[in-house]
């Protein structure tokens, strides 16, 4: 039995001897695999010719927005609209009372007949004292004195009727009516309250609340980097709240002045609105067609991390170094660079989540956009 043994245990050992002969190699290959370069895809960076909307949010406004009080004092007899309706220009939206107007008329009517009155009993007087001149009859100092009193008639018949007019007007500027096409937006008065058109006695002056809405404007306010790019007439696309499609417009006004607190410029974008289904205070987004620039775009593979802690891996005599970017999304699968590469530079592209700055990686091939 120990003679078996010995045997068995003689022709085993060598086959053991012999089999971790040969796994031996093949670990030490695989642990220098893994101690190796690794291998990484780039991308050249270039600039190209990019023609990136600018985008500018702000707020639709009416084309013209008046608050609309009397043109003479008194208080509201009657609101002839309500909040919502549409009136064309010289519609009647609300009334004061007339009674005191009509009176003046009245009075100032009465003071006209008399400056008539007056004017011709002085014409009469001046013709017979005129026709006895010639003759002796009557002395200069008396022809004078007849001429001034029909040149005083006359100026108070002028001054009478000047009177007339005014109080005629009062009258009819008791009905307030619409300057221009529009729609009632607020009533902020009822029948029944003094309005007060002379603002130094305080009190209420408005009544209503009236925008014109056949074309209303995106006024928006977009980043300074852009202002030289800013021309008027350029293209641009208004995204309004509420509203599946676009509508197209222009660049209208450039307001010469930056805000120096937020370093943005405003622009208004005139949009049409015939069917008044566009309502001023809506929020809007704007997408301004400017020039192409040349830009640095990436696929967003490249890129790790968000917009706030941007970077990306650059090859650099053999290895990786992290560089931290600033970008704008273009679309979901490319960005654009706003700094932190320079042309020429090799970047990875899907860098992998254990690559680390300073690895040493080979370049398998190079990839480089249309």
């Amino acid at each position: 039995m120990l003679r078996r043994f010995s045997l068995f245990f003689l022709v085993v050992l060598p086959i053991a001897l012999q089999a971790c002969s040969t796994e031996k190699p093949d670990a030490d290959a695989a642990q220098a695999n893994q101690e190796g370069p690794r291998t990484v895809q780039t991308i050249s960076v270039s600039s190209e010719p990019v023609a990136e909307p600018v985008k500018a949010f702000g707020t639709i406004a009416a084309k013209q927005s008046s608050a609309i009080g009397a043109l003479v004092e008194g208080p509201v007899e009657r609101i002839f609209v309500k909040v919502g309706d549409r009136v064309s220009r010289g519609d009647p939206l609300f009334r004061v009372r007339q009674a005191d107007y009509r009176r003046r008329v009245v009075e100032a009517q009465a003071a006209v007949d008399l400056a008539n009155a007056q004017a011709i009993e002085a014409e009469r007087r001046y013709e017979r004292v005129m026709a006895l001149a010639p003759k002796g009859f009557v002395s200069k100092a008396h022809v004078d004195a007849v001429e001034t009193e029909l040149a005083v008639a006359r100026a108070q018949r002028s001054q009478a009727q000047a009177a007339l007019g005014t109080a005629r007007q009062a009258l009819e500027d008791t009905i307030t009516r619409a300057p221009y096409d529009g729609v009632v937006t607020a009533r902020l008065v009822d029948e029944g309250v003094y309005l007060n058109n002379r603002f130094s006695m305080g009190g209420q002056s408005a009544a209503l609340q009236l925008q014109e809405l056949g074309i209303v404007a995106a006024i928006v306010n977009a980043p300074q980097e852009h202002v030289d790019a800013f021309r008027r007439n350029m293209p641009a696309r208004v995204f309004i709240e509420g509203f599946d499609e676009p509508f197209d417009s222009t660049v209208y006004i450039i307001n010469d002045r930056v805000d120096p607190q937020t370093r943005m410029v405003e622009l208004r974008l005139p949009i049409a609105n015939p069917d008044y289904r566009i309502s001023s205070g809506l929020g809007v987004r704007a997408e301004i067609s400017v020039p192409p620039s040349l830009a640095i775009v990436l696929p967003r593979t490249a890129v790790v991390g968000d917009s706030a802690t941007a970077n990306v891996f650059v090859v650099e005599d053999g290895k990786v170094r992290r560089r931290d970017v600033t970008f704008e999304s273009i679309d979901l699968d490319r960005v654009l660079i706003r700094s932190g590469l320079s042309d020429g530079e090799q970047v990875v592209l899907d860098p992998p989540a254990t690559l680390r700055d300073g690895e040493t990686v080979t370049v398998q091939s190079q990839t480089r956009r249309d």
